[in-house]
């Protein structure tokens, strides 16, 4: 068996695991078993692609220290720590997507930018974020869309199960923080960090599943 399936079988039985102790609310596997993520989401990728693109190994790590910072969510120095972590993994995305997603169809481009800056004034006004974290949040805001649309376009340009995969992380991606910041500045909900972390490892294992097949295209 090739050890991108182990991974993801490996990966599979500790997202399942964790995910139950959050629904069950049982805490003290959840920071061992939320450390594990992303080192399997990214042992997925190095050892499923020919061809390892570094801004998405940067992402994953990014990532990874956003997880940890988010341990103690409830501390604001973490939270802000957190929330560049994953700044930063966004803008490494972001930087994978760039040449795949060119030429780029202005057309639909203009419409989603446009379509971005409508949902993102909603999702802002949904979540109403407090005064010292605004300008934090709608910077947040813009590099997720961002990253959104420059999926979009990957998904034009290229089709197929790259373009499929990436759109859908992103998507998940949008909606996993859409809900992690109302579940942090307006209400939390009893379900609502359960749903947080599912859609959060869909988004990243979706991406990093599309840009496996970035090597195969790079050779046809």
């Amino acid at each position: 068996m090739e050890l991108k399936f182990v991974f993801l079988i490996i990966l599979a039985f500790v997202s399942t695991v964790y995910l139950v102790t959050l629904f069950f609310k049982f805490s003290p596997l959840q920071a061992v078993l939320k450390g594990c993520l992303l080192p399997l989401i990214l042992a997925v990728y190095i050892f499923g692609t020919d061809r390892v693109l570094l801004p998405i190994v940067l992402a994953l790590v990014f990532g990874w220290l956003g997880d940890i910072f988010l341990l103690k969510i409830s501390d604001d120095r973490f939270f802000k720590l957190g929330l560049g972590s994953f700044l930063a993994g966004h803008l490494c995305f972001i930087a994978a997507m760039y040449n795949f997603a060119q030429p780029f169809n202005f057309p639909i481009l203009f419409i989603c930018i446009a379509a971005a800056a409508v949902l993102g004034f909603f999702m802002f006004r949904f979540v109403q974020p407090n005064e010292k974290m605004r300008i934090p949040v709608i910077a947040y805001e813009i590099i997720i869309m961002f990253m959104a649309v420059s999926a979009i376009q990957i998904f034009v340009n290229q089709g197929s199960y790259f373009g499929i995969f990436v759109l859908a992380g992103s998507l998940c991606f949008v909606l996993s923080d859409t809900i992690l910041a109302f579940d942090t500045f307006r209400k939390k909900t009893n379900i609502g960090h359960f749903v947080v972390m599912l859609t959060y490892i869909l988004a990243q294992l979706f991406i990093i599943l599309g840009f496996s097949y970035t090597g195969y295209l790079s050779t046809l």
